[in-house]
Parts: structure tokens; C-alpha cells; sequence
């Protein structure tokens, strides 16, 4: 086992040098004089499309998960230079023979403050203890409560704290992590994790001070400044709902000293020309651009940077109602109807490139990426084509017409939108094609993002468009969403063979054969459909030339800005 355990861990080596670079980033138009940025001395202001939920327990989204890594203290980082692990509040840890026991000693200089960037106290393993147990409580209704179920008896505590028919009696204290004094944690897991280190970087494995989290009360921990602590390079001072978050720097954070930066401010943007015209006038220093803007500064001879953080897009389906969506042909030929080449070049005008599979991001084990792996083992055939294929769009069609027992007319089909003009023209060039091919009249409705992430919650939609990027570089990070009890799968799907394949994943140690078993989980999603995957994004962004560098944009930590640097 031990053997079996070191292959493992150089298997995680190199999934992780998969993702390097070479270097934080240096600002390629530094000095052109073009957007000299915000004008706040010390200070810069980043695009930011969600700030709905900042409790980092209940986080989904990449912007908020963006802002709880630079407010929250984690046991490990993952560096801006090269996307290694370094350390975090853990300044040391070792590991069991077996890789089952991980043992993490604690830095004794970490602080605790509030919204004001006052000491209120230490930083401890109990802090970690009592955060990764909240995770893990049913009450709080984590999507990412998994994290914490892969500790020893985690799942088996999650089920009988849930009432799960028939579970046994398990005991918050029978999950096995423990602090062994206020500077040392143990965690024993439950199978071994070849990626564990990602996993407590994770942003929903934040620590928590206990007594603070008591006093202002679970429901309340994090809607507000002032309702939450701080433990990382920077704290939030100010947050104007669905419209501005501000972090100044935390002078108490360890590493203060390497920080540079004053203060980040977190601006919501919906609408893309308003975004524009925002980086234009110097009120906002780094935003994502569409293709047509791209083009715009590309003739102002302005560099635009771009990179592939592994974010796969699809569509959401809610097939545990009663609604036409549940029916399978009817997905199916939804999914070949749809021109997903053609989408990409109206809306984005970008990179992005049409789906041939779910994952996107991930190592693969003798291949570059577990996507070619999958399409290897598909005989080289993509899983969804890229182009529409209308008899085969027609062919199901006309197999779930029959089995609704309706006519192309009486098909409901509705699209829910999360607000936004790229969203909504998205969505629309969707609608457009369901009704060439199809001559399906579907409907758009558009939502806040917080209306929308409540609706998505609780199944009460047909179809919603969303996305996926990986957490940790492992097929996992992506395949495990649509298991039965997974806090994301947020489509109703559940299949028991898909299940017992990823916990037949779970144990295997041989890394070919257990990336075949992922490379089944791929193929069962495409014939059971719960989701419709589109297209794997490219992003093109831009910076001021206020930020000189030391910024970062990696797969696994989409925004690093804690040590940029600013132009003189």
C-alpha cells in the first residue's frame, strides 16, 4: 500500500505541473499610457459578476470563492508563480505510510479580525475543526458539505445527522478530525486522496472562530461585515448588497509585510458595455471581455490576456418533475438541435470552443487531459456534437412527442436566465435554434443571480444555463457532481450505477483503471443527459496599466491578487 500510495502522490505532482506557468504575470502594456486605471492611491477595483452569499461555507460562485481566498486563511495556498502548493496556516505537515492520516502544524502568528481590521484573537486548529464540522452540518445546507464528508465516518455523520433511513448513530466527534493542541490537527480520511492538499485549499474548508460564529448566530455568520472575521491578506470593511465589496489590507495577516496593495474593491457588472465603459474611465482596473471588445483594443494596439481556467458550460436540467424536460429524447434532441459552434461565434466571438466532453482542465494519466481519454475511448467521436445535427435533433424529437403524447406546439420549455447581456443573448440564440429545428416556442425568463441560485436550488426550472470549473486536478473534482447526494447536483438526477461507479473510483488505486471508470461516468452522463454541456470557456480579460504585476489568473484560483504590485 505504501508503494502503491507514493505512486500517487507523484501522479498529484505532475497533474499539478499540468496547470503551471511560468510566472505571476507581468502587465504587458505597462506605461502605454492608454487606461492608467483607478485613481485611489494604494487601491484597486476588480470586476466582480456575484457577491450574493460570503459565509465561505455556503459559497458556490467563482467570484465570491475569489473574494473568501483573499479574506480567509486556509491550511495550504496554491502559489501565483507556478500554482504549486505552498503554505498557508499549516507551516508544516506530514502524512501516514498508508496516506490515510495527515497531520498539520500551525503557524502561531494568525489573527483574527473584524470588519474594522480589529484583533478580536488567535487563529487555531479548533478554529478549523469547528469550521470543517459546520461544513459538514446538515442545518447549513452546505453544496460543498462533500469537502468534509471525506473524513473518516464524515459521510456516515452527514447521513444519520440528515435522517437517512436506516443510518447508524454517528456523533459529530466520531468524524475524525481532531486538535491535538491549539497549534496542531489531525484529520484521518476516509479513503485516500491523492489530491487532499487541493482539497483543504479549498476556499468552503475556511476556519471559523467558534465563539464569534455562537454570538451573531449560524443564520446570520457572514450577510454582513460585521457578522463575519477575518483571517487572511485582507478583511471586508464594506459591502453594498449586489453592488460592491471593499477589502482592506489586513496589517495582522502574517505575510503583511509582502503585500503591497492598500485595499481591493469588488464591483458587480451585468451589463457588458457598462463594464467597458467603466475600465475605459478609469473606475475599474481588471475586467473580462467579449470577443467584439477584444477586437476594440486589439486595434488601440492594447494587449488583451486570456487563459483556460477549465470552466465547462452547460445546461442545467431539472428532470425530477413532471415537466416535458423530464423526458430523455426530449434532452437529446434539444442537445443535437442546438448549433454550439454557431453560439460561440454570436455571443462570445471568442476561443471557446464547443463541448466534446463534460470535463475540461483535468490531467489526463497517459494522455494531456482526461478529455482525450474519453474521446479515445469513444472511438475518437465527440460525446455532443459541434455543429447541430437536425435529423438526429428530429429523430428523438419525434420519440418524445410521442411518449408526452404532444404536439412540437404544446412542448414547455422554458429557459431560466441569470440577469447579465451576455447571459440573455445567450440564452436567446438557444431559444432561436429550438425553434429552427425544432419549431419548439420556448420561453426566457430572467433572474437575479440570487433569485436564480434559489430557483436552481430547489429544481424549479426546465433549463438553466451555468457552469463548472474544476477545484482540484482530478476527474473528480467535475464527475462527482452528479452523484445522488451531491450538495451541486442541482438537476435531480440520480442514477444508482453512476453512483457506484464513483465509489468504486473512490478505492481504486491503479490510476489507469481508474480513470476508465471516470472516462464510464463521462458516457453515462451523456446518455442519461442530466445536463447538456456547450462549451468550454476561454476567458480574455484586461488590466490597467495600474497593476504592474504579480497578479494571477490560474486554473483552481481564478483571482490572485494578493501580492500585486502597482505601477510607480
Amino acid at each position: 500500500m505504501k508503494n502503491r500510495f507514493v505512486a500517487w502522490l507523484l501522479c498529484l505532482v505532475m497533474l499539478l505541473s499540468v496547470s503551471a506557468v511560468a510566472a505571476a504575470e507581468v502587465n504587458p502594456n505597462q506605461g502605454l499610457g492608454y487606461y492608467p486605471g483607478t485613481s485611489t492611491k494604494g487601491s484597486i477595483a476588480v470586476e466582480c459578476s456575484t457577491m450574493s452569499v460570503m459565509n465561505p461555507i455556503k459559497m458556490t460562485y467563482n467570484t465570491e470563492l475569489g473574494i473568501a481566498r483573499h479574506t480567509q486563511e486556509h491550511l495550504v495556498r496554491l502559489s501565483p508563480v507556478d500554482n504549486q502548493i505552498v503554505p498557508g496556516a499549516a507551516e508544516s505537515w506530514t502524512s501516514s505510510p498508508d496516506g490515510l492520516t495527515w497531520t498539520f502544524n500551525l503557524r502561531k502568528d494568525m489573527k483574527w479580525v473584524n470588519s474594522k481590521g480589529e484583533v478580536v484573537g488567535d487563529v487555531t486548529a479548533h478554529d478549523y475543526v469547528f469550521g470543517w464540522r459546520e461544513l459538514l452540518n446538515p442545518a447549513n445546507a452546505a453544496e460543498y458539505y462533500a469537502y468534509a464528508a471525506v473524513f473518516k465516518n464524515g459521510q456516515a455523520y452527514y447521513d444519520y445527522a440528515s435522517g437517512v433511513p436506516g443510518a447508524p448513530e454517528v456523533s459529530i466527534e466520531d468524524v475524525a478530525i481532531k486538535a491535538v493542541d491549539d497549534y496542531t490537527l489531525v484529520c484521518e480520511l476516509e479513503n485516500v486522496l491523492p489530491y487532499f492538499l487541493q482539497y483543504v485549499k479549498f476556499e468552503v474548508m475556511a476556519p471559523i472562530y467558534e465563539p464569534f460564529y455562537t454570538e451573531v448566530g449560524a443564520d446570520v455568520y457572514g450577510t454582513s461585515p460585521d457578522t463575519m472575521l477575518y483571517c487572511g491578506p485582507f478583511y471586508m470593511s464594506d459591502w453594498v448588497l449586489e453592488n460592491k465589496i471593499t477589502t482592506p489590507k489586513n496589517e495582522h495577516w502574517y505575510d503583511a509585510a509582502n503585500v503591497s496593495l492598500g485595499q481591493i474593491e469588488w464591483i458587480k457588472y451585468t451589463d457588458t458595455n457598462a463594464k467597458m465603459n467603466a475600465f475605459q474611465g478609469g473606475e475599474v482596473d481588471l475586467i473580462d471581455v467579449t470577443g467584439e471588445q477584444r477586437e476594440m483594443f486589439a486595434a488601440e494596439g492594447f494587449t488583451v490576456s486570456n487563459y483556460v481556467g477549465g470552466y465547462s458550460f452547460y445546461l442545467y436540467c431539472a428532470i425530477d418533475n413532471d415537466r416535458d424536460i423530464s423526458n430523455l429524447n426530449l434532452r437529446k434532441a434539444i442537445s443535437y438541435a442546438l448549433d454550439r459552434e454557431q453560439l460561440i461565434n454570436t455571443v462570445f466571438k471568442n476561443d471557446s470552443e464547443p463541448s466534446p466532453t463534460f470535463a475540461l482542465g483535468i490531467a489526463g494519466v497517459n494522455t494531456e487531459t482526461f478529455s482525450e481519454a474519453v474521446l479515445a475511448a469513444n472511438g475518437g467521436e465527440r460525446l455532443y456534437p459541434a455543429n447541430s445535427d437536425e435529423a438526429k435533433a428530429q429523430e428523438y424529437f419525434a420519440k418524445a412527442l410521442e411518449e408526452l403524447g404532444k404536439t412540437a406546439d404544446q412542448i414547455d420549455i422554458t429557459f431560466m436566465v441569470s440577469e447579465g447581456t451576455q447571459n440573455e443573448l445567450y440564452n436567446q440564440v438557444m431559444q432561436e435554434q429550438l425553434r429552427k429545428v425544432l419549431g419548439i416556442e420556448a420561453k426566457i425568463e430572467v433572474l437575479t443571480i440570487t433569485e436564480a441560485r434559489a430557483r436552481r436550488n430547489a429544481h424549479d426550472y426546465d433549463l438553466f444555463a451555468g457552469g463548472w470549473g474544476p477545484d482540484y486536478n482530478d476527474p473528480m473534482t467535475d464527475l462527482d457532481l452528479w452523484t445522488t447526494t451531491n450538495g451541486n447536483n442541482h438537476t435531480g438526477y440520480s442514477s444508482k450505477k453512476y453512483d457506484a461507479l464513483i465509489e468504486l473510483a473512490k478505492v481504486e488505486t491503479d490510476m489507469v483503471e481508474r480513470e476508465q471508470i471516470f472516462v464510464k461516468c463521462e458516457k453515462l452522463i451523456a446518455e442519461d443527459m442530466p445536463i447538456i454541456p456547450i462549451y468550454w470557456r476561454h476567458e480574455d480579460y484586461v488590466v490597467s496599466e495600474k497593476m504592474a504585476e504579480g497578479y494571477a489568473r490560474l486554473p483552481f484560483q481564478s483571482y490572485n491578487l494578493i501580492y500585486t504590485k502597482l505601477a510607480e
